[in-house]
Parts: structure tokens; sequence; C-alpha cells
């Protein structure tokens, strides 16, 4: 990751991108305690279940159809209950590269994205157009599509977990998501999601007082972009995340508010709106996201990160239905974990 840094930096300061940011040590407010194994093992439960749940009504206008709401696993896609998607399957390639290579190597990781391609369920349009240009030969750092979509942000949970250091995981998060995304909304969601869940793993608490931290961390990287809000502005995440505390507790003026479509300044502070209204019962933050239309099974990804993080494996499991647990990603998540923390 070191030796990839500073010739992606001058590419990128050579098209105008800020990264003044990068220059601005970044530590822990708080006295970070050890990662242990319940930790990664309920962060990487978190977004599968998220995953599994919101995807059998992803891109619907809200999931009240014929079958009601979400409350348990579903078939979709053709594939049998529990089956999770691109969410959790490219999360858990990261893991695994990190895990194995002891840094974010991002032409290691490309190959394990292209190796996991025929076998993506419901990629998205961003992450396809990527991975094709990969597998012509594109460098890593200039293959990604210019999308502000939140596919970089959904699978950077493990640069939290497995870098030790708030500057080591923001740089990590950084150069995982420009392999497949080039804009710098959705490169700052990728960092921003990384270090939350550092944060609530390493036991930092789960209230609104991260945003101000999580917002400073990726200050001036954003390009102001339209946005669907009701006052149609132009916005960035940092800005967005100083308004996610005004409406904890209001989930529905929180979507009419922020939407929630798969555009990282629409699914992500919803996402966040509705966790930090109940990081005590992730049953209730669960069934809200997927049942909230849009972009589910991302919104349930990030939502589901953040929870396993805060609560581990043991409190997660023990406040959702069992039944919930049943992942196709099972086994895969059970072997990284042990391997994280060995």
């Amino acid at each position: 990751m070191e030796t990839a840094w500073p010739q992606v930096r001058r590419a990128l300061e050579a098209e105008g991108w800020n990264l003044e940011a990068f220059e601005r040590p970044l530590t822990w407010p708080f006295d970070p305690r050890p990662l242990t194994v319940g930790r990664v093992r309920g962060t990487l439960f978190g977004v599968a279940i998220g995953d599994a749940l919101g995807a059998p009504v992803e891109g619907r206008p809200g999931a009240d159809g014929a079958a009601g709401p979400v409350r348990r696993l579903r078939p979709h896609n053709g594939r049998p209950a529990g089956t999770v998607t691109d969410d959790t399957q490219l999360t858990l390639a990261v893991a695994t590269s990190l895990l194995e290579r002891g840094t974010l190597d991002p032409e290691d990781l490309v190959r394990r994205f292209l190796d996991a391609e025929p076998e993506l369920v419901a990629a998205g349009w961003a992450t396809r157009q990527a991975l094709e240009r990969l597998g012509r030969g594109a460098a890593w750092w200039l293959a990604g599509s210019a999308s502000a979509g939140n596919g970089a942000a959904m699978r950077a949970a493990p640069a939290g977990l497995f870098c030790e250091s708030p500057d080591a995981i923001r740089r990590a998060a950084f150069l995982q998501a420009l392999v497949t995304h080039r804009d710098p909304s959705a490169v700052a969601s990728s960092i921003v999601h990384a270090l939350w869940v550092g944060w609530l793993a390493r036991g930092g608490p789960a209230d609104a007082e991260v945003l101000a931290w999580l917002a400073a961390a990726v200050e001036g990287l954003e390009r102001p972009l339209a946005s669907r809000h009701r006052k149609r502005r132009s916005v960035t995440l940092a800005g967005l995340l100083q308004e996610v505390e005004g409406f904890l507790g209001r989930p529905q003026e929180a979507f009419e508010h922020f939407r929630t479509g798969a555009f990282v300044l629409e699914s992500f502070p919803s996402a966040a709106a509705v966790f930090l209204s109940h990081p005590e019962d992730p049953e209730a933050t669960y069934l809200t996201l997927v049942n909230a239309g849009g972009d589910t099974d991302t919104m349930g990804a990030l939502a589901g990160a953040w929870l396993g993080a805060y609560l581990g494996d043991r409190g997660l499991r023990s406040r959702t239905p069992s039944d919930w647990w049943r992942v196709s990603a099972a086994a895969e998540i059970e072997r990284i974990s042990r391997l994280g923390t060995s």
C-alpha cells in the first residue's frame, strides 16, 4: 500500500483531486480496545444479514407488495433465501486480500475481484464497468467508473477491522475504493464507512458524536454534487453527515429528506440515521432499512456492519431471529473471522 500511494497521489492531484486531508494526522478520540474475533465475526455477519434481507426487494419503491413487508430471508435472483449479493461477496474479497497480504495491495485486490466476477450476484453497473476495464488490462488506478454510487462503501468494512490506525484505515479505504470508483464522494464514503466500523469495533460509542469526526476525516476531498433532496441543492457526504442527527428517531422523514437510492449521498446518510436511532435494537434497524425501498441490500449491509462492529456477534445474535444467520457466506465468514484475529 505504501508503494502504491505516491503513484496514485501524483496521478489524482494531476487531475485536480484535493488530497490535503491526508496531510492531517487522524487519531482515535478515545482509548481504543483490542480487536476481538467477536467484533470481526459480528461485522461480517452483520453485512451479510442486511444484504440477504434487503436483496429480494432491492430497487422497489417500497416493500409493501403482495408478499408484505420483509421480516425474514427470502429467495431472490433465482437463488435460495439467504443468498448474499456482491455487497458481501466483495467485502469478503477485501477482507481476504488484506489479511493474506498484510496490507491493502490493489493489484492483489483486482485479481480477487476478477476471479469473483463470474459469481457476483446483482453487481452494480459501475463495478461491472470497472471490472470489464480491469479485465482488459487497464491500470487499477485508472479503471474506476466516474460514479458516486455506494459500491465502494459497501465493501470497505474490512479496512476498518484489519488496519490498526485511523490513518491506515483511511488510506486503505481510499485505495480499495479507487479500484472501481473514481468519484471523490464514492471514495469519501468508503473512508467514512471503514473509519466508523473501526471506531465501533474498538469500543467507540454508538452515538452522533462520531459524525463530526468522520466528516473531518474527509474534509476537502469531495466536490459538491447535485442531489435529489427537496431543496435540490449541491451537497457533499461530509456535509450531509452533519444533518443526520436531526433525523434520529424519524426514519420516514430521513428517507424523504436523504432518499434511499444507490447514489451514496442518499443511501449512506439514510442508513446512518436509522442505525443511530436503534444501535441497541438491530432487528428494528434492519427491518426499517430493508423495507424502505430503493437500495435496500446496501443500506442493510452498511448498517449491518455498524451493528456487528458495535454489538459483536453475541450481541447481534441474541437480538435477531436465529434464521437470519443462515446466510450463504457463513462458512467463509467463520474462516475469515478466525484468520483475522489469529
